[in-house]
């Protein structure tokens, strides 16, 4: 049972992670829509799915992890989402800067409003208080 109850923590906490992120990607990608051409919204794009695609396989790898050792501690989930998560960024940045001829401010400027989504995760879904 608490197994299952830890996969589905860590999949709850991934899908509020992702539409945080997609929020904050979603309110600077009309920005870069407006004021800039196509190459900018490829850019854009690009640097919003950096953003998201590393976090989302961290997720992923820590969920697999609890389902293959049950007694997995809090911290040791958090340092392989944290590893997979930085190995991740560190080579879709490679592979973009490298393969791809982009904007780069662009590109860096929507990689950081998207993950600033993760940040702003515990505000966005805090509960309310009532009054009574």
């Amino acid at each position: 049972m608490e197994v299952s109850s830890s996969r589905s923590d860590i999949l709850l906490a991934a899908k509020q992670m992702l539409i945080s992120q997609i929020i904050c990607g979603a309110i600077y990608l009309p920005y870069v829509v407006m004021s800039s051409d196509l190459l900018g919204i490829e850019s854009a794009l690009i640097g919003m799915a950096i953003a998201v695609i590393p976090s989302m396989m961290g997720m992923i790898t820590a969920t697999f992890k609890v389902k293959l050792k049950k007694d997995s501690s809090i911290s040791e989930l958090i340092r392989v989402t944290r590893t997979v998560k930085l190995v991740y960024t560190v080579v879709m940045f490679i592979l973009a800067f490298r393969f791809m001829a982009l904007s780069n401010v662009i590109m860096l400027s929507a990689y950081g409003m998207t993950f600033l989504g993760c940040f702003l995760t515990p505000i966005l879904n805090k509960p309310q208080f009532r009054m009574t």
